[in-house]
C-alpha cells in the first residue's frame, strides 16, 4: 500500500548545510545547500 504524500514529506529528514552541517530553515523556493551564515554575501 502506498504512503500518503503528506506523511512522506513530513517524515523526510531536515535539510542540512553542506558546510557546517546544521539544520537549515527551508523556504518554499530555496534550492541552496548552504545556510545563511555559510553563504558569502555578494
Amino acid at each position: 500500500m502506498l504512503e500518503s504524500p503528506v506523511k512522506f514529506f513530513k517524515n523526510l529528514p531536515k535539510k542540512r548545510c553542506t558546510s557546517c552541517k546544521k539544520p537549515m530553515v527551508e523556504q518554499a523556493d530555496c534550492y541552496t545547500n548552504k545556510c545563511e551564515k555559510c553563504t558569502p554575501v555578494i
